[in-house]
């Protein structure tokens, strides 16, 4: 045999002694991610390529998540904790937001407070996140995260309405430019005066300021949470959508420079600012929302015709729908909270601004008996949401809240499918990745019910592939052994002289022929 069939050989028992790659997580097969530039919770720039090390773990996180992603993050923790210190300088842990809109770097560096980890947590503007969630095959879906993720969603609340006839009505929370405006205005004792027009409000009259029409008009404002700047609004105040990025506004005459608007108070849940011809302003915010806010804003945005007065001990309902209460107090509205632990309808002990951050309430006459107020959620069978989740809302609002791993089917918010795929659905579920030192994604690891140890020996599997960490090939098993034969095969072949390789060919061969005399 040859020397160059002798190295052959050898080298073929080499590749089968080695170990094949078993990770315990799901094996990819991807080419490699994209370079990217963010903004960590430092508000300095990250560059993938330039400030990673050779294997990365990527995380897609958000912190208005209440319980898939601080388990996450305490997950990576524990992982960060199990490697030594030199794996440690071959890895880095990266969290990026798919909540851009509400994870600023302000945001993410309270997250990381509060969980005790300083790696780099990553945020950007929705342009700028795109094509990062694209390279990884992460689908982000807004409505998705607004549906499953907050410990209070008011866009969830509900307010059903049952008049005196017994017909009933559910409407979901809605929190338009005008319910805002005339919500925070009440609040401040602030007259709003405006017109309805066929393009809906037309604000006329602030504060007993009215606009003169011919040199100014009142002005509408946004702020722009990413560019972090007031802009004039493009759509009139009813197409203002205040629980959906919108929830700060600002009213000005059209002749000052919005440069001088104050910053809106974005602590708070929404906020109005004023300001006033003579420069003076006023600015008054939502800590929080409460049974008066969700009335007011379920029915207005379902044209429901309602009238709330307002007196020292509160708000109180005068008139649903057209429709007062007698003189002779036969019945009036009464105020219910939906029970969700016993499913039933329970008789508020407080009025509608005692009422903290309501789920479900509805409104009936008081001689109505409460089981007949219909249930606000409807519960999963195999006709509503395919068997996978349950309903919410009615009419236009009605979608599917879908069972952890499943997601509506590619649009349609009344059916639940399952996310199976190599694009991950990213909403009440996330995503964890492993990169090699080519960045190239080769184990992802879906949701938050994986072991810090089965983690962990992925992450130790790719960096002994890369021959990285603590990791070095020549202790693997059997390796030491194989690579020492061939050296000293190949010394062997080489260094024969050639009559004594001559020998013991033609020595073979005439064993050969013995044998076969014996035979």
């Amino acid at each position: 045999m040859s020397a160059k069939r002798i190295l052959l050989v050898v080298l073929l028992t080499c590749l089968l002694l080695m170990p094949v790659a078993a990770y315990k997580g799901s094996r990819l097969a991807r080419s490699p991610v994209d370079d990217f530039v963010l903004t960590d919770q430092t508000g300095d720039n990250f560059s993938f390529y330039d400030d990673s090390n050779e294997v990365t773990v990527v995380a897609f996180i958000f912190t208005r998540c209440p319980d898939v992603c601080p388990v996450i993050t305490q997950l990576l923790k524990s992982v960060d904790g199990e490697l030594t210190d030199t794996e440690k300088d071959d890895v880095t842990f990266i969290s990026i937001t798919v909540d851009p809109r509400y994870d600023s770097p302000e945001r993410l560096k309270a997250f990381t407070d509060v969980h005790g980890v300083e790696w780099p947590h990553l945020t950007g503007t929705v342009e700028e996140l795109t094509p990062v969630w694209k390279t990884f095959g992460v689908v982000v879906q807004e409505s998705v995260i607004d549906a499953h993720v907050m410990d209070y969603q008011p866009g969830e609340a509900s307010v059903t309405v049952v008049n005196s006839s017994g017909n009933a009505s559910t409407h979901m929370f809605g929190l338009t430019g005008w319910t805002l405006t005339e919500t925070l205005a009440n609040q401040h004792q602030i007259e709003i005066n405006a017109s309805m027009t066929q393009y809906g409000h037309y604000v006329t009259g602030i504060g007993g300021e009215e606009a003169p029409g011919d040199t100014w008009y009142w002005e509408l404002n946004v702020w722009n949470q990413s560019a972090t700047q007031w802009e004039a609004s493009q759509v009139g105040i009813d197409d203002i959508d205040a629980l959906d990025g919108n929830q700060h506004i600002a009213w000005m005459p059209s002749n000052l420079n919005r440069s001088n608007l104050s910053t809106p108070l974005t602590d708070n849940e929404a906020s109005m600012t004023i300001q006033w011809s003579n420069g003076t302003e006023v600015q008054s915010g939502l800590d929080s929302f409460d049974g008066y806010h969700i009335t007011k804003g379920a029915l207005n945005d379902a044209n429901v015709n309602v009238t709330i007065a307002d007196s020292s001990y509160g708000h109180y309902m005068t008139s649903l729908g057209d429709e007062e209460a007698p003189s002779d107090s036969s019945w009036w509205w009464k105020l219910y909270e939906w029970n969700s632990t016993n499913a039933t309808w329970d008789a508020s002990p407080v009025g509608m601004d005692g009422i903290e951050e309501p789920k479900h309430i509805a409104w009936a006459p008081s001689n109505v008996n409460s089981s007949e107020i219909p249930n606000p959620v409807k519960k999963s069978t195999e006709e509503v949401c395919s068997g996978h989740g349950w309903e919410m809302g009615t009419g236009d609002g009605l979608h599917c809240m879908c069972d952890d791993g499943y997601t509506w089917d590619d649009g349609d918010r009344t059916s639940c499918v399952e996310e199976v795929s190599e694009d991950f659905n990213v909403g009440h579920s996330t995503i964890t990745y492993i990169i090699n030192e080519n960045r190239q994604p080769l184990v992802v690891w879906t949701g938050d019910n994986w072991k810090v140890a089965d983690f962990t020996a992925d992450l130790r599997e790719v960096l002994e592939k890369d021959g990285l960490g603590d990791s070095d090939p020549l202790e693997t098993p059997g390796m030491t052994f194989v690579l020492t034969s061939l050296a000293l095969g190949l010394a062997v072949a080489v260094r024969l002289p050639k009559e004594n390789a001559d020998l013991t060919v033609n020595k073979r061969k005439g064993k050969k022929r013995e044998t076969s005399r014996l035979q």
